[in-house]
Parts: C-alpha cells; sequence; structure tokens
C-alpha cells in the first residue's frame, strides 16, 4: 500500500522568478514541492496584475524547507516580496 504525501501551502509569491528559484532549491535539497497559480490578489494599474502563487510541501520536510527559503531571502537569492503562510 502506497504512503499518501501531505502537501502543506507554506509561502505566498508575486514573483515568477524567485518562485522558479524556489522550486529549483527544494528539488537540490529532494524536498518535492507543488507550485499553483492563483486568481489576481493584487491591484494594478495596468491589465497584467500580478498572480499569486502558492508553494506548498511534503508535510514532514515543511522545516527543513521553510530554512531553505529563509535563508535564500537572507543572502539576497530571492526577493523580500513573499510571505509564510504556516
Amino acid at each position: 500500500m502506497a504512503n499518501r504525501i501531505n502537501f502543506i501551502d507554506l509561502y505566498s509569491i508575486y514573483n515568477d522568478l524567485d518562485a522558479s528559484v524556489i522550486e529549483t532549491l527544494m528539488e537540490g535539497f529532494n524536498i518535492t514541492c507543488s507550485i499553483r497559480t492563483l486568481g489576481r490578489e493584487r491591484f494594478t494599474t495596468d491589465m497584467s496584475g500580478y498572480l499569486e502563487k502558492r508553494i506548498a510541501v511534503e508535510e514532514e520536510k515543511l522545516e527543513n524547507a521553510r530554512n531553505l527559503i529563509s535563508e535564500a531571502i537572507r543572502n539576497g537569492v530571492i526577493s523580500k516580496e513573499g510571505k509564510f503562510r504556516v
């Protein structure tokens, strides 16, 4: 019988590049993640808007993933624009 993997929404971000960097970091540390794009949540003056991206990770690797993202922010690898959800 296969084990079910529970994913927890860990981080929200509006920057596509940062989301891609985070996904690459997770892969490098064998943390399975999922990135979902949600509808418009920020108002802008142009029509493009900003789409929220939510990064979910395996429940048992949540703390490792949080540490990786925090370190990436401290080191300037990703912007400070995102926010932790849990």
